[in-house]
C-alpha cells in the first residue's frame, strides 16, 4: 500500500488510552509497510502529535526524534501522586492557593535551560533497570538528571485548582515533572491531569490524522515524502550522474564533497544530498569528526 520506495512519515493524532507502540502497531496493520516506528513517546492518557516514520524512513528518526516539542498541558493544583499524572495514586494533598500573578511569575523562572531530574515512574535505565520496575518494586535509587530546555511557557488560562500552560521545549523534556516542579515551587504540589502534544519541529495537528480516518480509508492517509519530512535540514544538490553514482556506492565525490563542506562549514549536523528531481539521496555530516560517527546515510533513489 506504501508505494514510494523510501516511505515516509505520516503525522498521527494519537487518541487517548493507547501507548505509543500500540499506535503504530494499529497503523502497521492498516497500511501493511515493510518497517514503522514512532518518534517521541506519548503516554497512553496524552493525546496529539505522534510522527510515525514508514519504510526507509525509519532510518532517518533520529533527525525528527531530536526536534523540539509544543505541548498544551492541564495542572491540578493542591494534589499530588506517585506517578506525578492522574494515572497515580494520591500521595499528598494541600489547601495552599496563590494568585493568577504568582502562577505566571512562578512558571516564567521555568524557562531557559536546566537539569531535570527524570520521574520515578518512567523508562529510564539505572543500573540496567527501568526507573518503573524498581518504583513498583518499592526500591528507592538516585534518579538520574538530563539536561532540557523549555523554550517558551505561556499561562492559557487558570481557574483554581486547574492551570492550561502551554510549553515549547527540547527533546527528553518530562511534562509531568515540570508540572510537578511548578506545584512544589508555588508550595501547593501538582500532578499533570491533561497533555496535548500539538506539535513536533514543523508538525503539527493541523497535518495530523486521526486514527479512526485512516480505519475507514487506509489508502488516503497523507504519507509526507522524506524529503519534505526532513525539510527542516539544510540541502546540498546533486546532479551529476556519476557522482550520483558514487553515492549509491556510498562514496562521495572529493571535488563535490570540499566545494560543499564550504558552505556547511558552521554547521555541526546533518545535511541532505537532494537530487535534480527533488528526491533525497543521502544524508551527510559535513563536519562530522575523522573516526567518529558515521558520515553518510544512503537512501534508495
Amino acid at each position: 500500500m506504501i508505494a514510494a520506495q523510501q516511505g515516509g512519515i505520516l503525522i498521527l493524532d494519537k487518541p487517548e488510552g493507547i501507548t505509543s507502540a500500540k499506535a503504530a502497531a494499529k497503523i502497521k496493520k492498516l497500511l501493511a509497510p515493510r518497517k514503522i516506528g514512532h518518534t517521541g513517546t506519548l503516554d497512553p492518557f496524552a493525546t496529539g502529535v505522534l510522527v510515525l516514520c514508514i519504510n526507509e524512513a525509519t532510518r532517518a528518526a533520529d533527525q525528527i526524534t531530536s526536534l523540539n516539542k509544543v505541548y498544551q498541558s492541564t495542572l491540578h493544583f493542591g494534589v499530588e501522586t506517585d506517578t506525578l499524572d492522574r494515572t497515580g495514586k494520591v500521595v499528598r494533598e494541600s489547601d495552599i492557593t496563590f494568585s493568577e500573578n504568582d502562577l505566571t511569575d512562578i512558571i516564567q523562572t521555568f524557562s531557559g535551560a536546566s537539569l531535570q531530574t527524570v520521574p520515578r515512574f518512567s523508562a529510564a535505565r539505572v543500573d540496567g533497570h527501568r526507573l518503573y520496575e524498581l518504583s513498583r518494586r518499592g526500591i528507592e535509587v538516585e534518579r538520574p538528571e538530563r539536561e532540557i530546555c523549555i523554550h517558551s511557557i505561556a499561562l492559557h488560562s487558570f481557574k483554581w485548582p486547574e492551570a492550561v500552560i502551554e510549553v515549547c521545549c527540547s527533546k527528553g523534556t518530562y511534562i509531568r515533572q515540570l508540572a510537578s516542579d511548578i506545584g512544589q515551587k508555588l508550595g501547593s504540589g501538582a500532578h499533570l491531569c491533561a497533555l496535548r502534544r500539538t506539535g513536533v519541529g514543523p508538525f503539527t495537528l493541523e497535518r495530523a490524522t486521526r486514527m479512526e480516518q485512516i480505519s475507514a480509508a487506509p489508502a488516503e492517509a497523507e504519507i509526507i515524502g522524506l524529503n519534505d519530512a526532513l525539510s527542516h535540514l539544510p540541502s546540498a544538490l546533486m546532479e551529476d550522474k556519476k557522482f550520483l553514482e558514487r553515492l549509491r556506492n556510498g562514496q562521495l565525490d572529493l571535488e563535490w564533497e570540499n566545494k560543499q563542506k564550504e558552505c556547511f562549514c558552521a554547521w555541526s549536523g546533518a545535511v541532505r544530498i537532494v537530487t535534480d528531481t527533488n528526491t533525497l539521496a543521502a544524508l551527510w555530516w559535513p563536519n562530522s569528526a575523522p573516526g567518529g560517527s558515521r558520515r553518510l546515510r544512503v537512501f534508495p533513489f
